[in-house]
């Protein structure tokens, strides 16, 4: 009768632990303000926003002294400095800034292999909320987060960004953004 006792013991301890650890799990999960939710860089999520175009009044951008245009944003309201980069296919965060911004993906959310200036590395796709430059603001973008050590300074404004305007142009030491 003993060695029941303890079985049924044990057994009742191992559904405790598992019942505790896949609440600790949720709860985590739940914590997260917003996660990635597309995994695969070829395949769009099923339930991704359909695009807008941006809204509010053009933009002008002056070229910095390292030959770069660099942007005030704002990413789900908070204030960020970006390079704009038409070469990159989408907004890239590292994960402090996305973080900044109430994103904060797993470990294992970083399954988008990308190819890099600086080689190869791994990112986590999410859908920015909002992203306002001045008075543009564009909802549902599509993001990249890449780990600190792969992307130390701050973000790059890139085409998922860009390609929802209804145009820009640079000229000289000047970049004219319009919605």
């Amino acid at each position: 009768m003993t060695g029941l006792i303890v079985k049924t013991t044990a057994a009742a301890l191992v559904v405790v632990a598992l019942a505790l650890f896949v609440t600790t799990d949720l709860a985590r999960r739940l914590a997260v303000p917003q996660a990635p939710v597309e995994t695969q860089a070829a395949a769009p999520a099923v339930d991704a926003p359909r695009p807008s175009r941006a809204s509010g009044g053009s933009e002008r951008l002056r070229r910095t002294s390292n030959g770069h245009f660099v942007a005030e944003v704002r990413v789900n309201g908070v204030p960020m400095r970006m390079m704009v980069d038409t070469g990159a296919s989408l907004v890239v965060l590292n994960e402090d800034d996305a973080a900044r911004a109430g994103i904060r993906p797993f470990p294992s959310d970083y399954k988008l292999r990308l190819g890099t200036a600086n080689g190869t590395t791994l990112g986590a796709r999410t859908i920015l909320r909002e992203v306002q430059l001045g008075s543009i603001v564009v909802r549902d973008v599509q993001a990249v987060i890449l780990k600190r050590e792969a992307l130390a300074t701050g973000g790059l404004l890139g085409m998922s960004f860009l390609s929802r305007l209804g145009g820009f142009e640079t000229t000289a030491d000047t970049m004219v953004l319009k919605p």
